[in-house]
This record gives structure tokens, sequence and C-alpha cells, in this order.
């Protein structure tokens, strides 16, 4: 993790968690995170299958360029990545799974800006991981322009499966991402890390 605030968030995350997959979304306490909340974003999954951001942090609407409440998980993305994303944001849910992504946020006047991303899992009852907690910096000193609509490209984006013991296995294409596993120890772990996309382990203890 290259920020100070992705590393924050993780610790807090899974010391949270304790021996369970992932917390529950009520037992996050906003004054526990009072000095990064600015770069939380909290996501749902909807019956229709849609993710869509259910809270976001004014700078992370800053840096996407507009306010980010109820709209889709995919439409900060560019367009050709999108449904790579989907899948992303499905697996997190679906495996209990934590992903640290470097992506770079490009706006209309084709400026371009480093970033870190961090997606982990939320359950909203005992029985639903239906919701993702994420931040999201920049990696650059500059402030971002107001009023610039910026999309988001993910570097590397691939996964890799990491057995129980840590031993790395062969990268899961995009397309299988819905139904393979994507890790399998627990989130305090060391993580498989491919470039700029890392997979931080989680998974059942049983």
């Amino acid at each position: 993790m290259r920020h100070k605030t992705t590393e924050a968030v993780f610790h807090y995350f899974n010391e949270l968690r304790a021996d369970r997959t992932a917390p529950l979304r009520n037992e996050i306490d906003p004054s526990a995170l009072k000095s990064v909340l600015p770069d939380l974003f909290i996501l749902e999954k909807k019956r229709d299958g849609s993710v869509r951001f259910r809270l976001a942090g004014t700078r992370v609407c800053l840096i996407m360029g507009h306010e980010l409440r109820e709209r889709a998980f995919t439409e900060i993305w560019e367009e050709t990545v999108r449904h790579r994303m989907r899948l992303a944001a499905d697996t997190v849910l679906a495996n209990r799974t934590a992903l640290e992504l470097a992506v770079t946020a490009i706006d209309e006047e084709g400026d371009t800006m480093a970033l870190e991303m961090l997606l982990l899992p939320l359950f909203s009852n005992a029985e639903h991981c239906d919701r993702i907690f994420g931040s999201l910096v920049t990696l650059e000193s500059s402030i971002p322009a107001e009023d610039r609509w910026r999309f988001l490209t993910p570097a590397d984006l691939f996964f890799m499966h990491v057995d129980a013991d840590g031993a790395p296995r062969p990268a899961a294409s995009a397309a299988s991402l819905a139904s393979r596993s994507v890790a399998s120890s627990n989130l305090g772990s060391p993580a498989a890390r491919i470039t700029h996309l890392r997979v931080l382990e989680g998974g059942r203890r049983d």
C-alpha cells in the first residue's frame, strides 16, 4: 500500500472483522476514521445486481469531478473496462476478498492523476455480504481541479488465486471472476501482488 490512508483503512477493517470474513456495516464507526472520512465511500449491491454508491466522501467526489451518491460503480470507469470492474466488485462480495488497485484518472482535458483504491467487503446483516467499504486517494501532491469529470482506468487488472498456505497459483481471467475463488486464507497474511493490483488474502477461517 502506497498511501497512509489506504493502510489505515485496511488495518481498521482487519481489526474490526476479528476472526470473521468481514464485519457488519453498522460496526463501522465514523468517529474512528474522522481524519480520512473525505476519502471513503460505501457501495451497495442492489436487487437488480448493479453496484451503486451509497455514500461518497468529499475528496472522492472532488477527484471524480461530481457527486457520486446513487451512481453506478461502473460509471466512474473508462468504458472499455466497465465489465471487468463490475466483475471485480462482484468478486469482492462473493469471495469476501479485499482488493487494492492502482488506477489512473483521466479528465476531459486529457490530464492524468495517479490514484490508489481499496475495496473491502461488508455484511448488511448476518446473511448478506452486499456492501463494499472503500477508499480512493490521490498519490500526487497537487489538489485535483474542481468541476472536471474524470474516468478511471485500472493498471494490470487481473487476479491471482492464492492457496491457504499463501502459494500463488495461475491468475484468473476477467471472464472467470464471477465463478472462481480469488483467495482462501485470512486477510492478515501476506498479500499476493501482481504489479499494480494486489489481492489481499481473505476467506473463511473454518
